[in-house]
């Protein structure tokens, strides 16, 4: 989608003063972590909790007066939602949001509280666009499109604005892909101000099929949609969206949900910010590319745009938990022993002189691998991480040579 570089400044003009702009931070742990300067582009801190207010903001502050009173229609599964019923509210503007029956309570409650009205109709997204497109044939409205629609996409690319004034001198800026409209929008401002500054994206593997086109070069389809960071579960391609991310970005690749729940506990740990799946993908890609590759980011000027910080309450135990244990913090093995006495103990023993703290133990006799005299012990363990888990291991296998890791 071809934007007038014009729109782009103008949306710039509109939001000042109303949204934004957002904090730039530079991290000294993680900085010193992968010896280059890591900035975290803080859009969990606006009002709603992610940059989706941005285009909202921008497609309803330039509708007429006559556009305004017939009301806005919107569908989303949280952020947008938010972002539409917000700016509804700040214009005086009537908003419907139809959002997918199993939408996170949270995200329902904040919407309404902003004077929308939700309707929860529909199983996914897709069945809410077309919830959607029956009910503007019976009442019209003007639909907000989450991000095919150059306003939108303009208001999002404002973020770009601010990177220039907080950081013109950046060597890479890192987001994540739902539609397309934020990383679409940035990209575009970038390249219009011809600036240097490469842009990398990343997708949820198991809703990647935007970044699997780009890297295939062609649009694709698939079935598959299974990620808990719902800011950015979009099953379909759009065409358009596919057109101008092929021409902005510099890479794309997908990043698996363990590595974004690890990314949300070291933002947690390591800058006191909450972020979403969405929000935390940034870091979870670039610790990624890093392993790989650290000789190409030594030394350079690193921006993640922490685009949003409402995840749902009722899985951040979960998600804590499966970042703990994708870092190797928490581990639970396994080990086959004579069942008598003493055996425990020495084990324990083992666990103690190490320092790695038991969370749980589970003695199971009946186990296929403890054999007639034996049983079976089943450690949950806290440790310090990969090195510290792989001291233990090398300790316990001296006496307990079947010990194995199993998660």
């Amino acid at each position: 989608m071809e934007i007038e570089f014009g729109v782009f400044k103008k949306a710039y003009q509109t939001l000042k003063g109303i949204v934004g702009p957002t904090p730039m931070i530079y991290n000294e742990w993680l900085s010193k972590q992968y010896g280059c300067e890591i900035y975290l582009k803080l859009e969990n801190m606006l009002p709603i909790g992610s940059f989706k207010m941005r285009g909202a903001t921008n497609k309803i502050a330039s509708l007429t007066a006559a556009e305004k009173k017939q009301g806005v229609l919107a569908v989303s599964a949280g952020n947008h939602a938010q972002g539409v019923a917000w700016a509804a509210n700040r214009f005086k503007v009537q908003a419907t949001i139809i959002m997918p029956e199993g939408s996170p309570l949270t995200k329902i409650r904040n919407t309404e509280a902003l004077g929308a009205k939700v309707v929860l109709q529909g199983q996914n997204i897709e069945e809410c666009f077309q919830i959607a497109k029956e009910m503007m044939k019976k009442k019209k409205m003007i639909f907000v499109h989450p991000y095919h629609d150059p306003l939108v996409i303009a208001g999002q690319g404002t973020v770009g604005f601010e990177i220039l004034d907080q950081l013109p001198e950046a060597d890479f800026v890192f987001s994540s892909i739902g539609g397309g409209g934020l990383v679409t929008g940035i990209g575009q401002v970038l390249k219009g101000h011809k600036s240097k500054i490469k842009v990398i994206a990343g997708q949820a593997s198991g809703c990647s099929t935007m970044v699997d086109s780009l890297n295939a070069g062609k649009i694709l389809t698939s079935e598959k949609a299974e990620t808990f960071a719902d800011g950015i579960r979009v099953k379909n391609v759009n065409e358009d969206m596919f057109k101008s991310l092929s021409k902005v970005l510099d890479s794309s690749y997908s990043v698996d949900d363990e590595k974004m729940a690890w990314a949300i506990l070291q933002l947690m740990e390591k800058a006191r910010v909450i972020a979403e799946g969405a929000g935390a993908l940034p870091l979870a890609l670039f610790d990624q590319l890093y392993q790989k590759n650290p000789k190409k980011f030594k030394g350079k000027k690193i921006i993640l745009v922490i685009c949003g910080g409402n995840i749902d309450v009722n899985l951040l135990e979960r998600i804590i938990d499966r970042g703990l244990i994708e870092s190797k913090r928490k581990i639970r093995i396994s080990i086959p022993i004579s069942d008598r006495p003493g055996v425990l103990h020495q084990l324990t023993k083992i666990i103690k002189d190490v320092g790695a703290n038991i969370l749980q133990v589970v003695h199971d006799r009946d186990s296929s691998e403890a054999g007639i005299t034996g049983t079976n012990v089943f450690f949950t363990l806290e440790t310090k991480g990969e090195a510290h888990m792989n001291d233990l291991l090398k300790e316990m296998k001296k006496e307990f040579p079947k010990v194995k890791v199993i998660s």
